[in-house]
């Protein structure tokens, strides 16, 4: 080990980049590791990486960040384990496909190589960043900013009581996307028939994805210069939950809406139950809330009135 610490020592360029002498020293377990990991990271470059290390010291990890060509940062994670080289090193990045080391050789594999494969593999993702902007820049997206370049969904509006959330391959970015329309039932039957009618009509070689959307549907998606030039007051209202007042545009949370016409407010269904179970107990005292909350071993379903237009709503 003493050996390792006067190699280390003596090149300035490394003891400036790494976090720990002590600390990096414990991931190999000869001087050849050591070399073979030092040989390593300079053939990448040091001014490319960042290094640092777990708190037990038994992983060492290099931090690489590339800029696409649409100026998109994206971060690559190379963890090593103190079992190098004849351990293959882990990934993690914020890629919206799984990137992996798929064969390695503790002889003859290098890391230059797996910064090669994540280069090559993100400029190949340049298709479905540039389709994602298309999205952002013609259509009102109601996901919570910022986006990550990991996320393959989107959330667009369509009117102030329904949103289509599409996600798109990203290796195919222009084929027929997966498709889930948010709003009363009522209202979203109606582009689900549309959808099942004229899905045959998508066309892959049209890049598009809003063109090709307003065809199937026929609708006109709003736009982002549309949006403000309407009352923005109005449209936080309806996408925000008539109970706690916070938004409704949440992946993991589940909204509720009344399906009486020219209502179609919007819950945050833990929000609704919440508050029907707060006014039972004044069911008997005061005739005013038609209320049943029936729980059973594994569903609850509850009907009451919407706090705005009275008219019942039944959840399940």
């Amino acid at each position: 080990m003493n050996s390792l610490l006067s190699i280390f020592s003596s090149n300035t360029s490394i003891s400036n980049n790494c976090p720990s002498l002590s600390n990096i020293t414990q991931f190999v377990h000869d001087t050849q590791s050591f070399l073979l990991l030092l040989s390593n990271i300079e053939e990448i470059g040091w001014s490319s990486i960042r290094l640092s290390s777990s708190s037990d010291n038994s992983i060492l990890t290099l931090h690489h960040t590339y800029i696409d060509l649409g100026d998109r940062s994206h971060d690559l994670y190379i963890d090593i384990s103190q079992r190098w080289p004849n351990e293959r090193p882990c990934c993690r990045t914020n890629l919206p496909v799984e990137f992996i080391i798929e064969t390695w050789c503790p002889k003859t594999s290098r890391l230059i190589e797996v910064l090669n494969n994540f280069h090559s593999l993100v400029d190949s993702l340049q298709p479905f960043w540039a389709q994602l902007t298309e999205l952002e820049r013609d259509a009102i997206v109601l996901d919570t900013k910022p986006i990550s370049y990991s996320s393959t969904t989107r959330r667009l509006k369509i009117n102030d009581n329904v949103h289509i959330e599409i996600q798109i391959d990203p290796f195919n970015s222009s084929a027929f996307p997966s498709i889930t329309f948010h709003g009363p039932s009522m209202l979203i039957r109606t582009f689900d028939e549309r959808l099942e009618q004229n899905r045959n009509h998508w066309n892959e070689a049209h890049s598009n994805i809003i063109l090709n959307l307003e065809h199937i549907l026929d609708i006109t998606f709003p736009t982002n210069i549309f949006f403000q030039s309407k009352s923005q007051a109005k449209d936080s209202q309806q996408q925000e939950c008539g109970i706690c007042y916070e938004s409704t545009i949440d992946l993991k949370e589940k909204t509720i809406y009344c399906e009486t016409i020219n209502c179609y407010k919007q819950y945050h269904e833990s929000c609704w139950k919440s508050w029907l179970r707060k006014k039972v107990p004044q069911r008997n005292a005061c005739d005013v809330l038609d209320i049943v909350v029936d729980e059973r071993i594994n569903t609850t379903t509850a009907s009451g009135p919407c706090l705005f237009c009275k008219k019942n709503i039944i959840v399940n």
